[in-house]
């Protein structure tokens, strides 16, 4: 958000708790990361089986089939890719990986939270991607996006946005903490429902808004080098409390782009702060991709986000389709870059992105 206009519109929403998830999240605070009723701190002790199918406790233990690796250094796929309906490869659609759900501390010498974090079931090691929320928003509005990656093969890290007041370097500084030091600690840890699930070598990471500048500023300094793709969910080009506008030191990133904006500019992601801006400084190779008709509020919350009462204009796209197309796209995305699975297309050609422009959903430039 620019600094006049956005400040005012976030106060707002800190004074009314209205940037909470409608589907559980509670606007600040740790919100339930399955979308029911358990908290993180509920869930910190006990892993919860889920399926990929629905996300439910219980599921498919099945072990998934091995999947579609390359001999250029990327590790083998989880789940070879079904068939999917839509003109696409499967991404579409839920991956046969079975995956379990659990909440865990972590503490720096600067900070301590808690991180949900969702790990496929057979054995490691995956590639992960770290994803965040938009500011102020918890993990609840997004796990729709944590349970697709984990169906097809990769470890999700999550944690809710930390608030109003957080710098965006903090919480940039939060992230590369999290992926290069504590889980690196415990994908070593016997003890840990993660020992031997991470696959370090293959990291991606995604944001919404604000989630985005901050994860760009994590890959662009602390994880530089140490990231291989990077998705943003209409991210915002925004210094928040005296952090890093991304855009300073995005030109030498020096990985995979992919943005995924809304077709509407509104107030929480204006023209000249949105993923437009961003894509255009971004090296190649950089794909964006716009969402038609589409608003910033509409990338999260299955069924509608209260957001939506913040950030205006709506959008007229259905909110449903919306986030469909983004996770299809985003999950795409990382297993071309993470698992190397090569038939999606360097421009998602495998991925039915020709019907879905076509259908006049989407618009794709690249370079």
């Amino acid at each position: 958000m620019r600094a006049s206009l956005g400040w005012a519109v976030v106060l707002l929403c800190s004074a009314s708790a209205a940037c909470g998830s409608s589907a559980g999240g509670d606007g600040g605070g740790t919100g339930s990361p399955d979308g029911g009723g358990m908290t993180a701190s509920d869930a910190s002790s006990s892993p919860e089986a889920t399926s990929p199918t629905d996300g439910g406790p219980g599921g498919n233990t099945m072990d998934a089939p091995q999947g579609k690796g390359d001999s250029g250094g990327h590790p083998s796929g989880d789940a070879a890719p079904p068939p999917s309906g839509d003109g696409g490869s499967g991404y579409g659609n839920d991956g046969p990986v079975p995956y379990t759900m659990t909440s865990l501390p972590v503490t720096s010498s600067l900070d301590s939270f808690t991180v949900n974090v969702w790990i496929p079931s057979p054995s490691g090691p995956h590639p992960v991607v770290s994803f965040s929320p938009g500011l102020v928003q918890p993990s609840a509005g997004y796990v729709v996006y944590a349970q697709r990656l984990a169906s097809w093969g990769f470890v999700v890290l999550m944690r809710d946005d930390p608030g109003l007041l957080v710098s965006g370097d903090t919480v940039a500084s939060d992230i590369s903490y999290t992926v290069a030091t504590w889980l690196a600690a415990q994908n070593t840890t016997s003890s840990s429902p993660l020992f031997g699930k991470a696959d370090l070598s293959h990291v991606g990471l995604a944001g919404h808004s604000r989630g985005g500048q901050s994860t760009l500023d994590a890959a662009e300094e602390g994880l530089l080098g140490k990231v291989g793709a990077w998705v943003g969910l209409d991210p915002v080009n925004t210094a928040y409390v005296s952090g890093t506008a991304p855009s300073t030191n995005l030109p030498s990133i020096g990985i995979p782009t992919l943005y995924l904006g809304a077709g509407v500019a509104t107030n929480c992601a204006p023209a000249g702060d949105n993923y437009q801006t961003l894509y255009a400084v971004s090296p190649s190779p950089s794909i964006a991709i716009t969402v038609a008709n589409a608003s910033h509020s509409q990338f999260e919350n299955v069924g509608g986000s209260v957001g939506g009462l913040i950030c205006s204009p709506l959008g007229t796209a259905n909110t449903q389709t919306v986030i469909e197309l983004a996770m299809k796209y985003l999950t795409a995305f990382f297993a071309l870059e993470l698992l190397g699975d090569s038939s999606v297309g360097v421009q998602f050609q495998g991925e039915g992105i020709a019907a879905d422009e076509a259908a006049g959903l989407v618009t794709l430039v690249s370079k």
